[in-house]
């Protein structure tokens, strides 16, 4: 069931988080890479000169060098506890985005005669599905493809398929083409993952209840070109070893994320992301700002008349990606020209999905969502 705003959120939104940018920026709704907190990005721009009075920039820095393995080492520390995981779980970084996390997992995992089951509720977990069948057998444990309006929900209690002899379930949390989300873990038998790259801390989540839990980088956790992977040892120990060590999950963690090269820049974002959703208090206190940011936008959708509508039902609602769209493409396009007036930018909606998309991850300015639902309003006025 989606969070309702109350008092206590609206006071915690005033407060704790971005408000609005610096002269010169823009309110940047893109879906990814997307807005960062900027004060995370002014200690970035101090350490690719310097990186802690060393001589040597972030970008230059040795990944074997002592000064690299305690940034990494720190990165690791803050999405541990941010996550909330014990040492039965590793905590550790891989090259490349969700994509190639979603190609390695069958490579892992699944033998010639084995297979996993997908839930497929939207482009994302349909890329994930797709990239595993092109070389091991997987199955559809759920097709949001083929509800009456395709991909507008998340699967119920009991709704989707479990197959007795599937080596994992995969599912994306957030669904960032669709606006849907999934408000808890599907309860299952199965040992369950989760693509968590657009709503990684966004909320508190029982990371317990899966095997693996994966988020690329450029949504809540800053630079693309790295993910965070957060998994069960002894799920990642049976990997098959038939594959070469720089594709195996296990090895990069026992590595320390550095078995060989690694994506030493986009490391250290991550880390500094961490670091950052834990001093303004959290996944909690994050989810109640994001539950604040998101309801202003939804409700404009909701009292616009019909006006902006989007399929997604409403219990499933996300928080971080609100899309809708007007009655034709040509007001779709003057909405996108006309907000980037108010210096409201990144709206334009997924090329599959069209309409609007309004991307509003943990660190998006309050203020940018007011001011668009006020655009909104007077667009719908003007216009419907």
């Amino acid at each position: 069931m989606t969070p309702a705003v109350t008092p206590a959120a609206a006071s915690l939104a005033s407060s704790l988080f971005p408000q609005t940018p610096s002269k010169g920026r823009v309110y940047n709704f893109s879906a990814g890479p997307a807005c960062m907190p900027e004060s995370v990005l002014e200690q970035i721009r101090e350490e690719l000169i310097d990186c802690r009075g060393g001589g040597i920039g972030l970008l230059e820095l040795s990944h074997r060098s002592a000064l690299y393995e305690q940034l990494n080492n720190e990165a690791e520390a803050a999405c541990r506890k941010a996550a909330g995981v014990g040492s039965d779980y590793a905590v550790f970084f891989m090259p490349g985005g969700a994509t190639v996390q979603f190609g390695l997992l069958p490579l892992n995992f699944l033998g010639e005669n084995d297979t996993a089951a997908y839930i497929d509720t939207s482009i994302w977990s349909n890329k994930a599905y797709t990239e595993a069948l092109s070389c091991r057998r997987v199955t559809v444990a759920f097709d949001g493809r083929a509800l009456p309006a395709k991909y507008s929900r998340v699967p119920k209690k009991g709704e989707f398929a479990e197959p007795a002899d599937a080596k994992y379930l995969l599912y994306c949390q957030n669904n960032t083409v669709e606006g849907t989300t999934f408000w808890a873990p599907p309860e299952t038998s199965l040992p369950l993952i989760g693509d968590a790259t657009s709503d990684i801390f966004s909320r508190q989540w029982d990371f317990t209840k899966h095997v693996m839990v994966l988020a690329a980088g450029q949504k809540n956790l800053g630079a693309s070109g790295a993910s965070l992977v957060i998994a069960r040892k002894d799920f990642i120990a049976g990997a098959t070893r038939a594959i070469p060590s720089i594709l195996r999950f296990e090895d990069h963690a026992k590595a320390g994320s550095r078995l060989n090269t690694p994506p030493t820049f986009a490391v250290r974002v991550i880390g500094l992301m961490a670091e950052w959703t834990l001093s303004v208090g959290g996944p909690t206190a994050i989810a109640k700002n994001n539950a604040y940011k998101a309801n202003l936008i939804w409700d404009a959708v909701d009292r616009s008349g019909g006006f902006y509508s989007w399929p997604a039902e409403k219990w499933c609602r996300s928080h971080l990606n609100i899309c809708f769209k007007t009655p034709k493409a040509e007001l779709d396009a003057k909405f996108v020209a006309e907000a980037e007036k108010h210096a409201l930018f990144g709206l334009l909606g997924h090329r599959e999905a069209g309409g609007m998309r309004a991307s509003i991850y943990n660190s998006f300015p309050v203020k940018g969502c007011e001011i668009l639902a006020d655009f909104m309003d007077d667009f719908a006025k003007k216009n419907g």
